[in-house]
């Protein structure tokens, strides 16, 4: 996906046409808004094109999401006002399970969602 703004859209609607299946709108909802983060921090962040990679088994919702920027992720302590900081605190709250891994000249952030197909 392109190094753009658009490209969140584009990743939140791949996600929802894909997890509409399931018919839970609440997961759907969540799923979306993690995938509509990491894509936005990989632009914002990372400032390269980036890869998304999502599947459901197993009972897990699992997205990778990667950039060419080698440069972790840190947690900050946001003020009141800051307009930036609280991504990793909101998928923090929102996964099951998410973490970070090197992948060739950049990263690889993947989160994990605990779901329950109908």
């Amino acid at each position: 996906m392109p190094c753009d703004a658009s490209s969140v859209g584009a990743a939140r609607r791949l996600v929802r046409g894909e997890l509409a299946r399931f018919g839970d709108q609440e997961f759907t909802d969540a799923a979306a808004l993690l995938i509509s983060e990491l894509v936005t921090n990989a632009i914002v962040h990372g400032r390269t094109d980036v890869a998304l990679h999502a599947a459901v088994g197993q009972g897990v919702f699992r997205a990778e999401v990667s950039d060419g920027n080698p440069t972790m992720p840190i947690r900050r302590r946001p003020t009141g006002l800051s307009g930036t900081g609280r991504g990793l605190q909101l998928i923090d709250q929102i996964a099951t399970r998410w973490g970070v891994t090197k992948s060739g000249s950049g990263k690889t952030i993947w989160v994990e969602l605990s779901c329950v197909a109908n």
